[in-house]
């Protein structure tokens, strides 16, 4: 395993099962683990071996690896493994692992699952360089969707494989140890990490990664402000695979009953479904005569046996069972279990235990007679159900499942006694009023409130650690008049007078409370047995009867009583009150250390002091650092319009921005076009204020709005910063609490007509541009087809489709077969023509302006040309199955599909073109061979012509390496007049200008790459396009001297293909610096537009820099605004 972000090594983690599968010591904290990542990447192999590694029960041994086998088959299951682990701090806790959260069974508790993870691990295989690219592209944004603020590590699977790729020297598509790290520390992981199930001693330091990276968020979770939550429980619970879509209408709230809602019923039958495939292991005879035991009397008085075990046989399906019917004790926990239907059959079950299974619903078996405790803990439920048929249920436990909201299922339970529903991801207490519970366990959810509690008159013992907690109004003594243990520990409780409120509980005798802000309070204990002098345990600990007396002194329980004394016995003197600790001394000691009086705060001393800017401030954590890498790379994906660096949701992640994060928030900013920009109390100097407004004024972002509140150095820079404020652009500034006068606030505010117009403006232009990019990202499939058909290659490809086919009419390559029907057009306005003739029924004027006569026949095979186009479009009138035609081909030729058989315009521009039919219908209709190799030559020749003028106007001066343009100005030449032989367009007419020609403003910071490169500072490594926008642009340069180069890349520059790839040139649309080590190499990713609708997009193309660029900032705010420029420039050409 490699370690290549510094970490601590959890040494002292031990693992541990004993027989039966039972952990060797159970634990009030669990931490979550979930797995990320693309299927089939090894997660099953890796949780496999590391439940061999515990000892957990169904695991199976590994393979040799001199074998060269996979060390474990792969799992048609999904895992759920719970172990137990010892941490740092000596006690033990549980230890869950999740597989599979991204997956199709988990589409409606992906949030809430991901939402109650302490520690996710995101993985990809280290042979396969698309499922790290899958990671930033998918796994990433669903991570940080779904409001989980747990770290996460990434995780490199089956190193072995590339070990082996390396061995023999093909390292193609392996990922680097090198490009690993650097993706980990760009986007914010809290470590990187890598193994193979052939080596279990790799597994197990992932784990202890993982453990110790959860260990740290679960210890601060408690600081968590539940109003920062992204989504709403009900949204959650309701979020699908493809609920991050915008603009959806909200899905109904479920009815919380064991009836299928609309879209469940056929989740559920997808994960219960047993085949040969997704029932592996069945439960055989002998293994249910080996579990059976404690033999009993039956009603017909008869013996049988009562009770069966079965845990831990990774068994999948439960058939076997059915004959069983006298079982009265069922445990089947620690199994594959995805369904308990056989369970039905067991009229006669009192206890069921199917805890640490795959069970997605608890109402998933017909109701025995008489149950009375079931135990389905740790599998994947993501509600309660409806128990109501289940009269006697007596305990249920529900924990460590994926429920949100308590619906009505237990108002019926009137027995209950016993309710856990620990670790889950509850946020209020709904739905259980008027119930006889006992004993309630609520730990580890998400509850804000107790409200809901009091309606629970005989509730005995209450466990809500390890909430958000602040208040316990909702406790009142005549509401639950017998509560007698109560456990608050792990909340945001911060206010002693709290402890008012339970001093009326006759019968409370065991409290835990701390860890709570309020425990820091000087004297806490004290305090608490001041308030609540029954108490027989506090925080674990028995009360002594010196620990009362001492509390009574502290209050002067007797002082009065001694001064009387005092002066009777000694009248002449004066009475002194020696005690060390008084209630007074203690109130003077919370003055001093929080402000207030029985007041904490809502973080205690977690929450830290504020400090101006200029004085010393403490370094980052590891856990700040990460979550100031997740907001810079959701600034720089656009994140709805707003980049937030100034609200988290709890102090333990908050980091403000200073002087060294502004140049690359910037740079995020002006990748991700945000609008806003949220820095609050950020440590800015005056410089760094006057940067910030110069970017607003300067740059073509969409920046409209910056929120310093807070910030003490606007006030620094406050006249000048009015002076040069880029009002006129509509840009605004928040600076509350800056100590600016209140005059100058209203006017930074800029709360005018024309700032929020400009503001709707912006916004809208996003909007736009993301539509635009959205419909090229569907033109791919269309641009890719062309590509290859104008390739250059040694011999023609296949024949395509003629300009008459639907597949030519397909967005984003229909502008070719446009224009030739508009010239079709203009000679036949009507298209085909029927006439009188005898020996011609139909008509038409061809190419050539020579009269075509259409008989009968012929009009019969052109019918038939029509059939076998649309079959090969799968385009069916009237069948559910078929698929629409282009709306451009529908435009030129009618919405009616049925029609176009007698269709005259068709027809005729199927003559016009010269098509014929194949020999065997069945066949696709092509173009002719000879016709297309002749065209696709002519075509070549006029590539190769452009390519030859433009390398000798524009690269014959160019001595530097990697820097060519004449490819740019022949691609360009060829999309404005694509059918016109060899004409090469000047650049002006693109608005190009050449560095070598016209004086380039130099940049603020940094020497200009085309300066560098030309006084030798540094050179070009390589530059690599992939696709377009943020990272579309890998450049590597090396440093040719001998002290470090700062390297400036203008906005405008332009990246031009090396060849006729007929893929997009990238214009940069971001200023950059790269600080390039001496003697040394630095690889630099960078944003860039394309430059047209009409090639598809790059894909790890070698690509050069260009001599030209586009200084109109105005052209460079959007992508649809460059497309804008450009196409209108290719449309007006090809018009002339």
């Amino acid at each position: 395993v490699f370690h290549l972000l510094p970490t601590k090594r959890a040494s002292s983690l031990r693992f541990g099962w004993v027989r039966g599968g039972v952990p060797m010591q159970q634990s009030d904290r669990c931490l979550h683990i979930c797995l990320l990542g693309d299927p089939a990447v090894g997660q099953s192999a890796f949780l496999q071996c590391y439940k061999n590694i515990v000892g957990a029960p169904g695991c199976s041994p590994g393979k040799e690896y001199s074998k060269h086998h996979p060390p474990y088959a792969a799992a048609s299951n999904l895992h759920n493994v719970v172990s137990t682990v010892e941490l740092d701090d000596g006690g033990p806790c549980r230890l869950r692992l999740s597989d599979g959260v991204g997956g199709k069974f988990f589409n409606n508790t992906k949030k809430v699952a991901l939402g109650s993870a302490h520690v996710v691990l995101v993985c990809f295989r280290s042979d396969n360089a698309e499922s790290l690219e899958n990671i930033r592209t998918r796994w990433l944004p669903l991570l940080w969707s779904s409001g989980c603020d747990a770290p996460w590590l990434l995780v490199a699977l089956a190193t072995d494989a590339r070990e082996r790729k390396r061995a023999v020297g093909s390292l193609d598509d392996t990922v680097s140890q090198d490009e690993a790290q650097s993706f980990a520390e760009r986007f914010g992981a809290w470590a990187y990490v890598e193994c193979s199930a052939f080596f279990p001693e790799t597994v197990q330091l992932v784990i202890d990664e993982a453990v110790q990276a959860g260990s740290t968020f679960y210890r601060q979770q408690w600081q968590l402000r539940q109003d920062m939550a992204i989504e709403d429980s009900s949204k959650i619970l309701d979020a699908s695979m493809d609920g991050e879509a915008q603009g959806t209408a909200p899905k109904p709230v479920p009815a919380w009953t064991a009836r299928p809602e609309e879209g469940d019923q056929k989740m559920w039958l997808m994960h219960e479904k047993l085949n040969v495939h997704d029932d592996p292991t069945i439960l055989s005879e002998d293994q249910v005569k080996q579990g059976l035991s404690q033999l009993g009397e039956t009603g017909m008085r008869q013996h049988a046996y009562l009770r069966c075990d079965l845990m831990g046989l990774s068994l999948t399906s439960l058939v076997a069972l059915r004959p069983w019917v006298e079982l009265q004790f069922l445990n089947v926990s620690r199994n594959q279990l995805r369904s308990l239907e056989p369970v039905g059959c067991l009229r006669k079950l009192l206890h069921l235990n199917a805890s640490h299974n795959l069970l997605i619903r608890s109402q998933c078996f017909t109701a025995p007679d008489a149950l009375e405790t079931v135990d389905m803990s740790y599998n994947m439920i993501a509600e309660v159900g409806d128990w109501k048929v289940h009269r006697y249920l007596r305990e249920l436990n529900l924990r460590g499942n994926f429920i949100s909201q308590l619906g009505p299922g237990l108002k019926g339970n009137k027995e209950l006694r016993m309710l856990d529903l620990a670790e889950n991801h509850i946020r209020q207490i709904t739905n259980l009023d008027n119930l006889e519970i006992r004993t309630l366990l609520l730990a580890q959810n998400r509850l804000s409130h107790l409200e809901g509690v009091s309606k629970l008159s005989r509730l005995v013992t209450l466990d809500a650690r390890h909430n958000n907690i602040t208040t316990l109004a909702a406790l009142r003594a005549e509401d639950i008049p017998r509560l007698r243990k109560l456990n608050l520990t792990e909340n945001r409780i911060s206010q002693i007078r709290q402890m008012d409120g339970l001093a009326d509980f006759s019968f409370l005798s065991d409290l835990a409370l701390s860890p709570n802000p309020m425990s820091e309070l000087p004297h806490y204990r004290a305090q608490v047995l001041h308030r609540l002098p029954r108490l027989r345990s506090l925080d674990g600990q028995q009360v002594t009867a010196e620990e009362r007396v001492k509390t009574d002194l502290i209050y002067g329980q007797d002082v009065e009583t001694r001064r009387e004394i005092f002066e009777q016995l000694l009248p002449e003197e004066t009475f002194v009150d020696r005690r060390l600790v008084t209630e007074e001394k203690i109130m003077a000691m919370e003055k001093e250390q929080f402000g207030k009086n029985g007041d904490a705060g809502p973080y205690g001393r977690a929450a830290g002091v504020p400090t101006s800017f200029g004085l010393q401030v403490a370094p980052r954590s590891r856990m700040q650092q990460c979550s100031f890498r997740k907001r810079m790379e959701m600034a720089r994906s656009g994140s709805e319009g707003v980049a937030d660096f100034a609200n988290y949701a709890g102090p333990f992640l908050a980091t403000p921005v200073d002087d060294d994060d502004l140049p690359e928030v910037l740079e995020a900013v002006a990748e991700g076009g945000v609008e806003e920009l949220l820095l609050g109390a950020a440590r800015l100097s005056v410089d760094g204020v006057r940067e910030l407004t110069s970017f607003m004024r300067e740059t073509p972002s969409r920046l409209r709005h910056v929120d310093l509140a807070g910030c003490q150095s606007v006030a620094a820079a406050g006249a000048e910063l009015v002076k040069t404020f880029p009002f006129t652009k509509g840009c605004s500034l928040e600076a509350e609490g800056c100590g600016l006068a209140a005059n100058t606030l209203l006017q930074l505010r800029n709360q005018t007509k024309e700032a929020s117009d400009a503001l709707q403006l912006v916004i809208a232009e996003r909007r736009r541009s993301t539509d635009r990019v959205a419909e090229y990202l569907r033109q791919q499939e269309a641009l890719e087809d062309a590509r290859l058909e104008m390739l250059p290659r040694d011999a023609p490809p296949s024949p395509p489709p003629p300009l008459c086919h639907p597949q030519k009419w397909r967005p984003g390559i229909e502008v070719a077969a446009k224009e030739e029907f508009m010239a079709f057009l203009k000679i036949n306005p009507s298209g085909l023509v029927q006439t009188n003739l005898p020996d011609c029924r139909w008509s038409v004027t061809d190419k050539t302006n020579v009269k075509l006569n259409i008989q009968e026949k012929e009009y019969n095979s052109l019918v038939a040309l029509v059939d076998n186009m649309m079959h090969e479009c799968g385009c069916h009138p009237g069948s559910d199955a078929s698929r629409p035609l282009p709306e451009a081909f529908l435009a030129a030729f009618g919405h009616d599909e049925a029609g176009l058989r007698q269709n005259n315009l068709f027809l005729g521009f199927i003559c016009w073109l010269g098509v014929r039919g194949p020999a065997n219908p069945q066949l696709p209709v092509r173009m002719s061979v000879d016709e297309w190799e002749a065209a696709w030559r002519a075509m070549q020749d006029r590539f190769e012509n452009l390519a030859d003028q433009a390398s000798k106007a524009h690269d014959s001066a160019s001595a530097v390496p990697g820097v060519a343009s004449g490819q740019l100005i022949a691609q360009l030449s060829h999309l404005a007049r694509p059918q016109q032989g060899y004409a090469l367009q000047p650049p002006s007419l693109f608005k190009l200008k050449k560095v070598s020609e016209s004086k380039r403003p130099p940049p603020k910071r940094g020497k200009d790459l085309h300066e560098a490169l030309s006084d030798g500072d540094v050179a070009i490594e390589s530059v690599l396009g992939s696709n377009f926008g943020s990272d579309s642009v890998r450049l590597e340069l090396r440093s040719l001297c001998g002290q470090p180069v700062l390297v400036a890349i203008q906005r405008g520059s332009i990246f031009q293909q090396q060849t006729w790839e007929h893929r997009q040139n990238l214009v940069l649309n971001v200023d950059y610096c790269i600080e390039v080590p001496a003697e040394g190499t630095t690889v630099k990713r960078m944003s860039g537009f394309c430059m047209n609708h009409s090639c598809a997009a790059p894909r790890g193309n070698a690509m050069d820099l260009t001599e030209f660029y586009l200084d109109d900032d105005n052209i460079l705010a959007s992508q649809a605004l460059v497309w804008d420029h450009f196409e209108s420039i290719f449309a007006k050409s090809r018009a002339q």
